[in-house]
């Protein structure tokens, strides 16, 4: 797959920041770029839209291994994070 990145000045990144502090009470941690396998291009190379990851899993996870993992809470977080980020996204 082709690279893709979304600057951090979006607009979308800082209602993304305010929706998780809004779930889980935090200030996310902001990576700037993450590795990764995921066809993110398609939406900021060729339909020119935004793309973000938001990782609920634990540090742990062992992701797409044999032992792959999700803590419970995690699970609810990502839940609540995804019900913040729909209510900010519904007031911008």
């Amino acid at each position: 797959m082709l690279p893709s990145k979304t600057p951090l000045d979006s607009p979308y990144a800082k209602l993304i920041a305010r929706a998780i502090k809004l779930a889980r009470g935090v200030d996310p941690l902001i990576y700037p770029t993450v590795g990764g396998s995921l066809p993110d291009y398609v939406f900021t190379k060729i339909l020119n839209k935004p793309a973000f990851v938001v990782p609920y899993a634990n540090a742990d996870e062992a992701n797409h291994a044999p032992n792959e993992n999700l803590e419970v809470v995690r699970f609810i977080d990502g839940v609540k994070i995804g019900a913040a980020l729909l209510d900010e996204l519904g007031k911008s």
